[in-house]
């Protein structure tokens, strides 16, 4: 929980309070490198997660995802990720699965306790699982409600979307902080 009370302090010390996922915000255009986005209820800008791959289709070793802001409350532009963001709230960390083939297990630094396993499906393809509901699911999508009325943001909940492995139906968690 502390971790997610800095990810909010560090990205978001302004911004109005909203209440539940706000479906006005765009959705970004899902390439085939994307893996999820996170969007958060202080403003429209999103942070995308893409895989990153090398000239012949493998992810890369040294940095399997790219992790940039779509700056949509400014001009749409791409915007790098700042240090102190890579390290405190929407960076990752990744390490190749020795017992899994093509598999990187993957924190968000955010949250270590929740684990995501990155998996290279095809040439220049690859989807992020994770548990969602106790199923194991292709993550689709993450928002964050945070309470900014006092000096320190506390984040309220964080939901999960994505897709049944299994099944192909939808998944969907509400994670609930006090």
């Amino acid at each position: 929980m502390r971790s997610f009370v800095v990810l909010i302090v560090v990205v978001s010390l302004i911004g109005l309070p909203g209440y539940g996922q706000n479906e006005k915000y765009p959705v970004p255009l899902k390439t085939d490198k994307m893996l999820f986005y996170i969007q958060r209820n202080h403003n429209a800008n999103t942070i995308i997660y893409d895989a990153n791959f090398d000239k012949n289709g493998k992810l890369k070793e040294s940095q399997p995802i790219e992790v940039y802001w779509k700056r949509y409350d400014e001009q749409g532009q791409r915007m790098e990720l700042r240090t102190i963001e890579k390290w405190y709230a929407y960076g990752v960390e990744c390490h190749r699965e020795k017992d899994l083939p093509n598999t990187f297990k993957v924190a968000l630094v955010a949250d270590k306790n929740k684990t995501f396993w990155l998996k290279q499906i095809a040439s220049a393809k690859a989807i992020l699982i994770t548990e969602i509901d106790n199923k194991l699911s292709q993550v689709g999508h993450l928002y964050i409600f945070a309470d900014n009325s006092g000096f320190w943001p506390k984040v309220k909940y964080i939901e999960l979307f994505g897709e049944d492995l299994e099944t192909g139906k939808k998944t969907y968690q509400k994670i609930i902080f006090n």
